[in-house]
């Protein structure tokens, strides 16, 4: 329930667009080298080695080149797992400062605030499971909102409630004015998810 570009999507158009643009640039590779394994660019260059002459020359006279290709693989594949371990990364917030003066600091778990709201939200009709997270940084926490319905006649009611009851009892109850939510509808049976920004 928020305007402009969703929380979460730049991330995750950044992480396709890179896996895409790997993907053909793979491809294309690889299609290049068959293509010329099977002679489509004539028998004499399916024939020829892959690498030219002083390439192979320069390979087998230099100690230190395997050894700095195998480092370059290892930082390549090092970057490639950090990726995808990033993918599994959940940026849910532990803590959540609340306030700060002279005489304290007033902070508040940020998985009891999630569970406290999705146990508000359960508690609704035809409402079959909810789970929320808070996520993001301490001072622009955004929420991640899931709801599981039995009711998908009537999305329109729970959207409503959402946005008029439980969305502004948390912002109230953590001192917000604003909080970014992406929140993803699922109806049984059919099993399909609605996002509301």
């Amino acid at each position: 329930m928020t305007s402009g570009r969703p929380f979460g999507r730049g991330i995750a158009w950044g992480n396709r667009t890179g896996l895409v643009l790997l993907g053909l640039i793979l491809l294309a590779a690889g299609a290049a080298a068959l293509a010329r394994g099977l002679g489509v660019f004539g028998a004499n260059a399916a024939r020829a080695p892959l690498l030219p002459g002083s390439v192979s020359t320069f390979a087998g006279s230099t100690p230190w080149l395997w050894p700095a290709v195998a480092v370059g693989g290892v930082v390549v594949g090092t970057i490639g797992l950090s990726w995808l371990l990033a993918q599994f990364r959940l940026d849910r917030l532990r803590r959540m400062r609340l306030e700060s003066g002279p005489s304290g600091v007033t902070e508040i778990d940020g998985r009891q605030a999630g569970e406290t709201l999705a146990g508000q939200v359960s508690a609704y009709e035809g409402v079959r499971h909810a789970r929320a997270s808070l996520r993001g940084k301490p001072d622009a926490p955004a929420l991640d909102l899931r709801v599981t319905s039995g009711d998908p006649a009537h999305p329109d009611a729970l959207i409503t409630r959402l946005h008029d009851e439980a969305l502004p009892d948390l912002r109230s109850a953590l001192g917000l004015e604003r909080l970014p939510v992406l929140i993803r509808l699922r109806f049984d049976p059919g099993g399909r998810t609605r996002e509301v920004h």
